[in-house]
């Protein structure tokens, strides 16, 4: 049996319009501030990122770490470079697997406008989808970064 109510259904409003960063974060420069608060340079990167390929890679002996680690370095020097998006999600998984880093972030800031970016602290790369809550100082900082909101 179905009931009729008696109140009036809510009147839908169009969501309140974003505003756009006026310098929008790169996804290039998201890997830096996401490695540099990792505490680690591009070279440890790539080696992590060489021991995962070969642990998950069927053995070749012809491939040693040394050569990995080179390939993996060139590939982060690359994806480091302004204006440089990733072509494989498996790459940008890799990095994921291997240092604090979403993917999914990387990827919105690759794919859709300013006005869809999520929210992303400029000292150290955190976001709003992060695991772990982010307090904000500003606008663009984290109480982590910029503990007493003064825009750094």
């Amino acid at each position: 049996m179905l009931h009729r109510h008696d109140f009036a259904t809510a009147t839908r409003r169009a969501p309140l319009p974003r505003r756009a960063d006026p310098r929008p974060l790169s996804p290039s420069r998201y890997l830096i501030l996401r490695r540099k608060a990792a505490g680690l340079s591009v070279h440890d990167l790539a080696q992590r990122m060489a021991t995962l390929y070969l642990a998950t890679q069927p053995r070749n002996p012809d491939e040693h770490l040394s050569h990995v680690v080179g390939t993996m370095l060139l590939v982060v020097q690359a994806l480091e470079l302004r204006g440089a998006t990733a072509r494989r999600p498996a790459t940008i998984d890799a990095i994921a697997a291997v240092m604090p880093f979403d993917a999914a972030v990387y990827w919105q800031l690759a794919h859709t406008g300013p006005d869809r970016h999520p929210r992303i602290c400029r000292g150290c790369g955190a976001s709003t989808h992060d695991d772990a809550p982010v307090a904000w100082a500003t606008k663009t900082s984290c109480t982590r970064c910029d503990p007493a909101g003064d825009g750094m």
